[in-house]
């Protein structure tokens, strides 16, 4: 059977690519096609689809076309399927990269979404699935610092400070952490905080719940979480309002 051979244009739209690119591999002579006529056209034959594809993925690695070009003559199996190995362990990094990036956006889109709905309607029942965090800081290491209450730029998205009695630490949520959050029914709350120091916001706010609480013969965990409107924070607010939340896990509800 006579082998079928692609135009510039066929070859190219087959495999995603611009014709343009075709010439300039063909003129540094990186990739070449399988035949050119006698009028100069070029023609290329779909078995070099694979030789092309590993060009590409190779590239968007950023792997330099000089060393690409060195890899596909080698000739030495061995050494290709060593370069390939790497490869691939670094395109498992950049998508584990990734992933950790989409899993940061869609938590600061559930926490914006949040205050979009609640802030400044009062206390709220929320449902809370379950989470683990990690402890960034403790009390002792947050008063040696003089920490007060941080927004997701100072350790990464999902920053919150967690208060129970006198004791207190700064921590993030991570997927791993070794500290579960239980999920279930949270009274909280919502608004934009202007001229309060932090820690009387949060005294005052926990007091806030826990008499809403008692009026519904709710009782609630001693534990209190404080979280931010993080994409809000900075020069949106002119008269210097912070978006913050303050939750409570609903133990008993009669």
């Amino acid at each position: 059977m006579e082998m079928q051979y692609l135009t510039t244009a066929a070859f190219a739209k087959l495999a995603g690519v611009n014709k343009k690119t075709l010439h300039y591999y063909d003129e540094i002579g990186l990739f070449r096609p399988a035949r050119v006529n006698e009028k100069g056209y070029r023609f290329y034959s779909p078995v070099q689809l694979d030789r092309l594809a590993l060009i590409v993925t190779l590239k968007d690695l950023g792997v330099p076309l000089k060393e690409i070009g060195a890899y596909l003559c080698c000739g030495d199996l061995a050494q290709v399927d060593e370069i390939l190995a790497r490869q691939s362990r670094e395109l498992d990094r950049r998508i584990a990269l990734l992933v950790r990036r989409r899993e940061m956006l869609e938590t600061l889109r559930r926490q914006n979404r949040a205050f979009l709905d609640w802030c400044g309607k009062g206390p709220q029942r929320l449902l809370r699935e379950p989470e683990r965090i990690a402890v960034l800081m403790g009390r002792e290491e947050m008063e040696r610092s003089h920490v007060v209450i941080v927004n997701y730029l100072t350790d990464g998205p999902g920053t919150g400070l967690c208060v129970e009695g006198e004791d207190r630490f700064l921590y993030q949520k991570q997927a791993d952490g070794p500290i579960l959050v239980p999920g279930g029914a949270y009274l909280c709350l919502y608004e934009m905080a202007r001229g309060h120091h932090p820690w009387d916001w949060l005294a005052s706010r926990r007091e806030q719940l826990q008499r809403y609480a008692g009026t519904r013969g709710w009782r609630l965990d001693g534990r209190a979480f404080v979280e931010f409107g993080e994409l809000a924070v900075g020069d949106t607010s002119e008269d210097g309002a912070e978006p913050r939340c303050i939750r409570m896990r609903i133990l008993e509800e009669n």
